[in-house]
């Protein structure tokens, strides 16, 4: 029985894996193709790049963030001149930190892959929107890396 069972799962992935249909032939539809063969594709593309560079940089975001709160928290054991400024600093900085983190995730939560598939000009206004969003996303990201790394040179 257990035989039968897995013999017929196994035909139902290979099935559902191997079906193709010419309803999507020509297009891409993970927007990871090499070739773009129609402008929403190629808009597509664009998006998921500004996505990627930003993805790729999360961790950088988490380990600066831990370094800002690592500053602060030692920053606030101490007296002196200047304290003050290199707090408001590295406050600044962990607040852009969170920031990019916060509009990486959100960004990524509201984005419709699926989004009007059906229509090729809304299609095209909902990516060019994204893809304007993304970049502010990924530029959120990069700039304040770009002040941590300064500022917590290695």
């Amino acid at each position: 029985m257990k035989a039968i069972l897995l013999l017929a799962s196994g035909i139902l992935v290979l099935t559902a894996c191997n079906n193709s249909s010419d309803e999507h032939a020509g297009h891409r539809m993970d927007g990871f193709s090499a070739t773009a063969k129609t402008p929403e594709d190629s808009l597509f593309k664009l998006v998921m790049e500004g996505h990627d560079v930003g993805m790729a940089k999360m961790g950088k975001i988490k380990e600066a963030q831990k370094l800002a709160q690592a500053a602060l928290d030692s920053l606030n054991k101490t007296t002196g001149a200047g304290k003050e400024a290199l707090q408001q600093t590295l406050m600044d900085v962990q607040e852009d930190l969170n920031y990019a983190e916060y509009s990486m995730n959100t960004w990524m939560e509201e984005f419709n892959v699926d989004s009007a598939k059906d229509n090729q000009e809304v299609r095209l206004s909902y990516l060019k929107s994204e893809q304007e969003k993304v970049d502010k996303v990924k530029g959120a990201i990069l700039e304040s890396l770009r002040v941590a790394d300064s500022l917590f040179k290695k």
